[in-house]
Formats: C-alpha cells, structure tokens, sequence
C-alpha cells in the first residue's frame, strides 16, 4: 500500500508523536509498504519519503513559544495535496491537539480518506476527560470523583474556586488540563499551599482545568484492539508518579506485562475498558487507563483514542505480550481503520 504517515504536528505532544511517527514508518516500510511521511507543522515541500526531524523526546514537552512559532494552519493544505490524496491509507501517527481532537479526523471522512483510530466525534469526547468521565458515570464505570474549573472562574473567582475544591475533595488531588495528554501541565497537590501554582501551571495548556481525586494505589492500563481486550500491564514508574520524564525516559519506569492480578479482577478491567470503548463510540484500537486502589477496586481514569507507538510506549507492550509484533500490531490497525 501506498500510505500517508503523519507525524510531528503543533501540539505539545509534538516530540512524542515524531518518535512514535519513525517507529511506525519503520515497520510498515519493512513490511513492503510505500511511507509518505508529512508533518502538519512543516512546508508541503517537506512531505517525502524520509523524516528529516531530528532529535529525541526531552524530560519535558516543547515550550509555548516552540509550538507557537508552528503553523497551525498547512493541515489544511497538507491533506488537499496531490502526493497525499493519491495514497490508499493515512495512518495518523499524531498525539493531542488537531491530530487527535477529532479535527483532522472530521477533514479526513470529509475528504473519504482511510485512516486509523475513530472518526471525529469519538476522538472529540475522548480528549475531552470531562465529557468522558461524564459517559464513564452513565455506563456505570467508576471513576474518582472530579470537578472542572474554567480558567474565567479562576480568574475573577479565585476563592470561590479554593473553596469548592476543599469543600468537594481531601488532600492529595490532582490538577490537570482538560484536553492534554502525555500528563503536560499536571500536578500533584499534597499541601493546600500549592494548589495556586497547580493551577496556573495546568491553564497554561487549557482554558478549564481538571480537579480529580488522588487515588492511591498502581495505575492499570488496558488496551483494545479491536473488540479484544489485551492483556493488562501494571506501571510502576520509579519517581512514583508516571509523569512526562517517566513515560519516555529510558528505564525511568517498570512495567509487568502482563500484570499479575487475579483473573476476575483482570477480567473486571478489561470490561470496563471495552465498555467505554464501545460507549463514546471508539473503533480501532485505543488504550484505557485505571488507577487500581490498595483494596483492589479500579478506578477509570481516561481513555486515549491514539496510543503512542516510542519504545517504552504500552499497546505495543501489551500486544506484545499477546504474541503480537509490532509490525503485526501496525497491520491489524490498518485493517480495522474505517472509510471516510
């Protein structure tokens, strides 16, 4: 096949995606495929058969003035292009922002092309934590307990805001963007004192923020593909929080592929999982995250419709761990990917 490989992009998940981008072009160009490889955020003049980023993942994502002197705009252009429409496949190898979001998965069943993951809708709910944990509650898949804030009300009612906060959580909670992944702008408050920091720290990237209950215990990870449940990994990163640093920095985490839980609770999980999957309207393959407490009760917290695919990236783990290479991964999601 002839396919359009999308990497690099705008958001600030840009690093990860360009790295996630040459491990996919690498196997599907060894399994006999064609890679046209096009970055969002570069000239038409750059699409071609090699990627010319150069560099590897940081402890931490691109700055804001890094994003902002990308052009937001070539996606548009970069679809219309002759060399892009002719390909038979566009594999969207991008995380967070417009490559994720559903806009580019709207242009792409606008225009009939072919591509991997869900279309515009399911990838819009699953960006969006709030609206997801809202669905997770309606399916009867237990979540901790959240509170959204907008930057607005931050700004003109900052006590109002602390107050809601103490009132509806105790102490630990977690801040985080609404519509970010790879944990960019997230914090651990453990003391009240920081919880002003946490939060200008977590507007940065958004204009409402997350507040979630702290859930002591291990974070569970559950990957579909397909209708399939694959095994479950358990993520035990060495700082104690899997952070940016810890998801793509070599031997910064431990992984115990397949986790070693008993089989009801494993099955429990992966319910839970292919239930969301299902509800918010999912297709392909996607990667649904638990926290799982020290009394064995999982607790969901996000769905991610566009799995990273970087050496220390979880559903090729978790295929891996069901016999599946990674090349063989690359190929079922390719033939799961739905028409536009």
């Amino acid at each position: 096949m002839k396919i359009a490989l999308y990497l690099g992009g705008t958001s600030m998940e840009r690093d990860v995606s360009v790295i996630s981008g040459r491990n996919i072009g690498a196997a599907l160009q060894e399994a006999g495929h064609e890679v046209l490889y096009a970055d969002p955020a570069l000239p038409p003049e750059t699409i071609g058969t090699d990627p010319d980023q150069q560099g590897l993942i940081g402890e931490q994502p691109p700055g804001d003035q890094e994003v902002a002197r990308l052009d937001h705009t070539r996606i548009f252009r970069l679809l219309l292009d002759k060399r892009i429409a002719s390909c038979d496949f566009h594999f969207i190898g991008l995380h967070g922002g417009i490559g994720e979001n559903g806009v580019l998965q709207g242009m792409m069943e606008h225009l009939g092309y072919r591509f991997n993951g869900p279309g515009y809708s399911a990838s819009a709910v699953a960006m969006d934590k709030h609206l997801s944990k809202e669905i997770m509650v309606a399916q009867a898949v237990p979540t901790p307990e959240w509170l959204v804030v907008t930057r607005t009300q931050w700004s003109d009612e900052p006590g109002e805001v602390r107050q809601a906060i103490g009132k509806t959580f105790h102490l630990p909670v977690v801040i985080k963007p609404n519509a970010q992944g790879s944990t960019i702008g997230l914090s651990v408050i453990r003391e009240k004192s920081a919880l002003n920091t946490a939060l200008d720290k977590a507007f940065q990237y958004d204009h409402r923020v997350l507040v979630e209950q702290y859930v002591p215990g291990s974070e569970i990870t559950a990957a579909i593909l397909g209708e399939d449940p694959l095994p479950l990994i358990r993520i035990r990163p060495k700082s104690g929080l899997y952070d940016y640093e810890s998801k793509y920095s070599e031997g910064r985490t431990e992984y115990e592929v397949p986790a070693q839980l008993q089989d009801a609770l494993t099955d429990q999980i992966q319910m839970y999982a292919l239930r969301l999957f299902r509800s918010i309207g999912a297709r392909g393959y996607s990667r649904v995250d638990f926290r799982l407490t020290d009394a064995g009760e999982p607790l969901c917290l996000e769905i991610n419709t566009l799995p990273g695919m970087t050496t220390t990236s979880l559903v090729p783990k978790a295929a891996g761990a069901a016999g599946i290479s990674f090349a063989g991964l690359l190929e079922r999601i390719i033939q799961l990917g739905g028409d536009g």
